[in-house]
C-alpha cells in the first residue's frame, strides 16, 4: 500500500517529535511539571510574535477562535467592516449577523487583493469598531498585506484591527505590535504542523480593554475573562486543557526556535516559489496574482482535458493527497498545501506524484520537468 503524503493545506504533516509528544501518557492537568510546559510554551508565544496583552492556547479551532475574537471585542449594535479576499473571510459575515453587529463587506475578486486605499476609504466612511482581514485565505491562495494595512490603521486608533492567521501563522510573517495588529488568531493544525484540536488568540492591551468595558458578555467558554487566570497561572482551573496537544505545540514551537522564526519564514518562501514554478513549468496556473501569492500553500487551476476528480483519485493512488478546490472554483482547480514542518524530500515526493498523475490522465509534459524546476529553484 502506496503511504500517502497529505498535502492539502491543513492538517499538515505532523513530525515524529511532535508525534511523540501527542503519544505521551496523559497527566493530570494540575501535575507541576505539565504547569511548567504551559507557562513556558504561553510566553514563547508572547515573545516569537512580538505580542503584549494576553495569548490563549485553548482546546478548540481555528473557527472556534474566529468567533473568541469577536465574541470579546463586539457587542450587537456595533458596526464591523470585513475585508475578505475569499471562502474564508466571508466565514466571518455570519459569525457577526448571527451577534446582531453591523455588518459592511468589502470583497475582491477571487486570486486578488483589495488595495489598502480602498480599505481606507471604507474606514473613513463611518466609525467601525473592527476591522477583520483574513491573512492566507485558504480558497484563494491569496495573502493580505497584513503589515501595510497595519500601518493605515494606526489612522482609526478607535478601530480594531482583527488578523485571522489560521492558515498563515508560523508560516507568513507576523508581528503583533510591529504590524500594529490588535488580535491575531489562528489554530494548531496548519503551519505549525500540530493535529487540530487547539485555538490560539493573541489579544493586545486594547483589545483586554474594550473586553473589560463589556461587564458580562452572554458567551462562556471563549470568554477572555474566563481564560486570562489561567492563562497568567496555569496551576488554576477553568476548563480542562488539552494535555496531549499543549505539550505538542510546545514541541512546534521548540522546533520554530531552534530554526530561528526569521529562518522559518524564509524557507516558506522558497519552497513556495520553487513548489508554484515548478507547477507553472508543467502547465498549470496559479490562481492568485504573483505578488500577492501565500507561501503557505498553493490553488492551481487545471490545464484544460483534467477532470477533478479523477485527477486527485489518482494522485492518491501516486502517493498525495491535495484538496478541491472551493465555490465558483469547485471541480477547476487543487489546493496544494506547503507549510508548516515539511521538508524538501516532501516536495519532490509530491511534484513527482503530480507529474505521474498528469501522464495517467493523458497530458503531455516532458518527464521530470517539474521535479527539475523545483530543484532548481531549492538551490
Amino acid at each position: 500500500m502506496v503511504q500517502k503524503l497529505v498535502a492539502i493545506p491543513g492538517p499538515t504533516p505532523v513530525v515524529r517529535s511532535i508525534q511523540n509528544e501527542m503519544g505521551r501518557e496523559t497527566v493530570a492537568f494540575g501535575d507541576p511539571n505539565f504547569i511548567k510546559d504551559y507557562k513556558e510554551l504561553l510566553n514563547d508565544m508572547m515573545e516569537l510574535w512580538d505580542a503584549t496583552g494576553q495569548v490563549f492556547v485553548i482546546a478548540g479551532t481555528g473557527t472556534m477562535s474566529m468567533e473568541m475574537a469577536i465574541a470579546n471585542t463586539m457587542r450587537s449594535g456595533d458596526n464591523i467592516l470585513i475585508v475578505s479576499h475569499g471562502f474564508f473571510g466571508n466565514r466571518f459575515i455570519e459569525i457577526c449577523e448571527r451577534r446582531g453587529i453591523n455588518v459592511d463587506v468589502i470583497q475582491s475578486e477571487w486570486g486578488q487583493t483589495i488595495p489598502v486605499s480602498d480599505i481606507e476609504k471604507k474606514l473613513s466612511e463611518k466609525h467601525y469598531h473592527a476591522m477583520t482581514v483574513t491573512h492566507v485565505d485558504t480558497s484563494t491562495g491569496v495573502a493580505a498585506p497584513v503589515a501595510e494595512i497595519g500601518e493605515m490603521m494606526k489612522k482609526f486608533p478607535e478601530t480594531l484591527y482583527i488578523v485571522d492567521g489560521v492558515c498563515a501563522t508560523a508560516g507568513e510573517p507576523e508581528k503583533l505590535n510591529a504590524m500594529n495588529i490588535d488580535v491575531l488568531l489562528t489554530g494548531s493544525q496548519k503551519a505549525f504542523g500540530v493535529c487540530p484540536g487547539l485555538a490560539i488568540l493573541w489579544a493586545n492591551e486594547k483589545a483586554l480593554a474594550r473586553r473589560k468595558s463589556f461587564g458580562m458578555i452572554p458567551d462562556y467558554y471563549i470568554d477572555f475573562e474566563k481564560w486570562i487566570p489561567i492563562m497568567e497561572d496555569p496551576s488554576k482551573y477553568f476548563a480542562t486543557p488539552a494535555v496531549n496537544l499543549i505539550w505538542a505545540l510546545k514541541e512546534s514551537v521548540n522546533i520554530i526556535k531552534k530554526e530561528g522564526i526569521e529562518n522559518r519564514y524564509q524557507r516558506h518562501i522558497k519552497y513556495a516559489k520553487a513548489t508554484q514554478a515548478a507547477l507553472e513549468s508543467l502547465g498549470f496556473t496559479i490562481l492568485a496574482d504573483k505578488e500577492h501569492r501565500a507561501v503557505t500553500l498553493s490553488n492551481v487551476l487545471y490545464m484544460d482535458g483534467i477532470n477533478d476528480v479523477e485527477f486527485r483519485k489518482i494522485l492518491a493512488e501516486e502517493g498525495a493527497v491535495v484538496a478541491g478546490g472551493l465555490a465558483a472554483y469547485a471541480g477547476k482547480m487543487f489546493r496544494f498545501g506547503h507549510m508548516g514542518n515539511i521538508d524538501e524530500h516532501y516536495l519532490v515526493s509530491v511534484m513527482g506524484a503530480i507529474e505521474r498523475t498528469l501522464i495517467r490522465c493523458g497530458i503531455e509534459i516532458e518527464v521530470g520537468k517539474g521535479v527539475g524546476t523545483l530543484l532548481g529553484n531549492l538551490r
